[in-house]
């Protein structure tokens, strides 16, 4: 046909399809690929048939590309066009996500309270928060180590300041970090689940 076949979003997926089959996680940009190419070979077969006349044998060959509409819906329903897991992959992932989002502003809310505490002041390097291992700490001038009762993660270069997680955010930090961890474990479910049905069709 004129100007020859859309081929743009096409990728050879074999790779991912044997990774799959043999029980393998495909990552959200692997299934992209896959829809993608699922995508592009409905596209060409539409226009394969609709060129029967001129091209019969090509028609012939695209009338036996299976579109796999159910694995390309469940796809979208899953990753987003940036290939993030969406939050309405799963119930379970939506739920921990909400309860994440809330531990973080509680956590939040708390670290901001003690910095900006009068009585802080002195003992801090700068009024901010910062992240050391995946937990938030504040940086505290090493002289006053102790004024802020905590667990000190991390210290400058300069051994001027050392960054410490209070004692009194402690539990907060935990439960954040244990529903982050809860986070991965549910969005390399819904991977898996993905996966699985891409082995399967």
């Amino acid at each position: 046909s004129q100007g020859g076949l859309p081929l743009g979003g096409a990728h050879d997926v074999r790779p991912l399809v044997e990774t799959a089959r043999r029980g393998g996680l495909l990552s959200p940009g692997d299934l992209l690929d896959i829809t993608g190419t699922l995508c592009t070979a409905r596209r060409v077969q539409r226009i394969l048939e609709r060129s029967r006349g001129q091209v019969p044998l090509l028609a012939d060959v695209a009338a036996r590309i299976e579109p796999c509409e159910g694995l390309s819906a469940a796809i979208d329903a899953a990753i987003s066009e940036r290939g993030e897991v969406l939050d309405h992959a799963s119930e379970k992932l939506a739920r921990v996500r909400r309860e994440m989002r809330t531990a973080q502003e509680r956590l939040m809310d708390r670290l901001n309270r003690i910095i900006a505490n009068p009585r802080n002041a002195p003992y801090l390097q700068e009024a901010l928060l910062t992240q050391r291992g995946g937990r938030y700490v504040i940086p505290i001038k090493a002289e006053f180590k102790g004024r802020i009762p905590g667990v000190i993660h991390d210290q400058s270069a300069s051994g001027l300041t050392l960054f410490i997680e209070p004692l009194a955010t402690l539990e907060l930090n935990n439960e954040w970090r244990e529903l982050q961890l809860a986070e991965v474990r549910e969005v390399n479910r819904v991977l898996m689940a993905v996966s699985a049905r891409v082995a399967e069709e």
